[in-house]
């Protein structure tokens, strides 16, 4: 499991107009719409669905992001996706990954920017990263 700190679940909740907890809706997604388009969609293609245009250069082709549910019993893997996104801590089990660490990247990206008192910029980073779990969450195929 991880945890949020209360700064970063406020901010959740401010971001996507509900508190963190609740599922998603499509007015919520736009911003990690945003992140995945940017950042995602060069391997997993622009509908998640696996088939970026470098998704071939890869030794394992990218997951098709539409079916982590299905593929979880019909139940989507929030914690599991959340900590694959945020790449920095290993989870043996899962094996060595292709994918970015993007936990570092969007912390870099936050560092030099100037936020709120009292936002840090892991509460930016854990921000983006549930933008771009609820997306996700909202693109599965049942």
């Amino acid at each position: 499991m991880f945890a949020f700190s209360k700064t970063s679940t406020v901010l959740a909740a401010a971001v996507f107009g509900t508190l963190a907890a609740l599922p998603a809706f499509a007015q919520d997604t736009g911003y990690g719409q945003a992140l995945f388009q940017s950042n995602c969609s060069v391997c997993h293609g622009p509908t998640g669905a696996g088939d970026g245009p470098v998704a071939e250069l890869f030794s394992q082709r990218p997951s098709n992001l539409q079916h982590l549910a299905k593929e979880n019993n019909n139940t989507f893997p929030f914690s599991e996706v959340y900590q694959s996104i945020n790449g920095r801590r290993d989870i043996t089990a899962h094996g060595n990954s292709e994918m970015p660490i993007w936990g570092n990247y969007f912390l870099e990206d936050a560092l030099p920017q100037t936020f709120h008192p009292g936002v840090t910029a892991e509460d930016i980073v854990q921000g983006r990263i549930l933008a771009l779990v609820y997306y996700l969450q909202s693109v599965q195929e049942m």
